[in-house]
């Protein structure tokens, strides 16, 4: 079976999932991260050999970790909201336990997962803009200058970007027309450990594009059927991911 993992909220997410089951990917399941903690009994092993895991789901079916042949892993957080707490310091320590559990399920999966879950994040590491400029200047994109200061408010303000101008997944490069070297954009993923990957471009006038960001949640949308064509394929495939590499 195939999953999507995500948020209810995530429309990008749920068009990937109408898009895979048009195409045919079945069973295919759209599961929420509460709906995994919602579980009514579960099992986690963890041996020499691996870790796997069993959830009895609210509706009673029975989702085993062995039984996964690929997903989509669009989880950012651990849902916590909806526990009652009496204190910040119990806030803060459901949210960490419910974290530290959400990602151990979600390592079961890591090996046939886009993107895979990490120490860093759930669905892939997040970084500042700092980080991920750096990065974007190895890859080889062109990119302006960051300022950083310990003081608010210094410098002018930055020009907003235009969210998910370039989609990269796996070597293929989807969005907005790419008229440049295509390489840097899978290159950037690869050094970010990701195989999703959306890049952020500023279109200063009269200029060619720079980097001006990136995330490990893109509105998939832009690709259109192009990408979900590669994603089908991709996920037929259930390439295992290694760290650096995508």
């Amino acid at each position: 079976m195939w999953l999507v993992l995500c948020d209810p909220s995530d429309r990008a997410a749920v068009w990937a999932y109408e898009g895979l089951r048009e195409r045919g990917l079945e069973p295919l399941e759209l599961l929420s991260p509460q709906t995994l903690l919602d579980s009514s009994r579960s099992a986690h092993r963890i041996d020499r050999h691996g870790a796997g895991f069993e959830l009895v789901l609210p509706d009673g079916r029975v989702l085993a970790s062995r039984d996964v042949d690929g997903a989509l892993n669009r989880v950012a957080a651990a849902p916590f909201g909806f526990l009652p707490f009496s204190t910040h310091a119990d806030a803060v320590y459901a949210a960490q336990e419910l974290h530290a559990l959400l990602l151990s399920l979600l390592t079961c999966l890591a090996p046939v997962s886009v993107n895979r879950s990490g120490g860093y994040g759930l669905c892939g590491a997040w970084r500042s803009t700092p980080e991920w400029t750096a990065l974007a200047a190895r890859a080889g994109l062109p990119v302006a200058p960051v300022r950083l200061s310990s003081s608010p408010n210094v410098g002018p303000p930055p020009e907003p970007p235009v969210r998910g101008d370039v989609l990269v997944l796996g070597e293929q490069v989807f969005g907005a027309p790419v008229t440049e070297d295509r390489e840097p954009y899978v290159r950037l993923a690869r050094l970010a450990g990701v195989s999703l990957l959306g890049v952020d471009l500023r279109h200063p006038e009269g200029r060619p594009p720079v980097f001006a960001g990136a995330t490990l949640l893109p509105d998939l949308r832009p690709g259109g059927d192009a990408f979900l064509d590669h994603l089908h394929k991709r996920l037929l495939d259930h390439p295992a991911e290694s760290s650096g590499a995508p």
